[in-house]
């Protein structure tokens, strides 16, 4: 009978697998049951984009004897709001498909592997001081109704840093075109005074984790973070998923 039961687990898992299909959430390719979220050659193409070694200052992928004290020899003219930055992983594929699917193909079940990637991240960090918010970049609202949500802020939340609070007080006070379509000046320029603190908060003397979902020129990044030491933020600390390599 043990021989019997087995032989009809396998055919009972066999049949439910050709009943209920599993596709990898990047790809679309067939996986069985027994994987989660990605296909093999995905998960294998997502721990090649992760970073072992980043500029703390851009947070461009280097290697660990490329780091000077100010930085790497590509953001020596570069000048940061933010105190210093960490960073998953490289903007490319698959983690491109991963961050894009995440934000525009309504894949919020995604969040939870997303979670899992910059659990390491955040815990490798060291950010030089303890942080009192967490605070994502904001969408505007009119974007925000249009997906229905804010990816940053869905990192943000998932987010384990000891009493640090989830704050939402940095808003989008001005529709922009999507930065994507511009070159590095255009979008220095279509960002800037595009985001403010509310009314009566002012982050004094508080240290702050900044959540993007992905860093290209490090336009918003630097113009949030602008904003927040202007409404007297004591330190900026920036987090992106991915960073580009240029």
């Amino acid at each position: 009978m043990k021989g019997f039961s087995q032989t009809a687990g396998k055919l009972l898992k066999g049949l439910a697998g050709l009943v209920c299909h599993k596709y990898c959430r990047i790809c679309d390719c067939p996986i069985c049951q027994d994987d989660e979220y990605f296909c093999s050659d995905c998960w294998q193409g997502l721990n090649s984009c992760i970073v072992d070694s980043h500029c703390a200052r851009c947070g461009k992928e280097i290697s660990a004897y490329a780091k000077l004290p100010t930085g790497c020899p590509d953001c020596q003219e570069q000048t940061f709001h933010f105190d210093s930055i960490a960073c998953t992983g490289v903007y490319q594929e698959p983690l491109r498909s991963l961050i894009i699917n995440f934000k525009l193909a309504d894949k919020t079940n995604l969040l939870k592997p997303i979670a899992d990637l910059t659990r390491g991240t955040i815990e490798r960090a060291n950010f030089a001081e303890p942080i009192d918010f967490v605070v994502p970049v904001p969408l505007h609202w009119r974007r925000r109704f249009k997906r229905g949500f804010n990816q940053s802020a869905l990192i943000a939340k998932s987010f384990s840093l000891p009493a640090a609070k989830f704050n939402t007080d940095l808003v989008r006070i001005r529709y922009t075109t999507q930065q994507a379509r511009l070159t590095d000046a255009e979008r220095h320029k279509n960002i800037k005074d595009a985001f403010a603190v509310r009314r009566y908060h002012n982050f004094s003397g508080k240290n702050v984790c900044l959540v993007d979902d992905v860093k290209t020129t490090g336009a918003t990044l630097n113009e949030c973070a602008r904003v927040l030491k202007d409404a007297g933020a004591n330190k900026v600390f920036a987090f992106v998923l991915a960073a580009a390599r240029h």
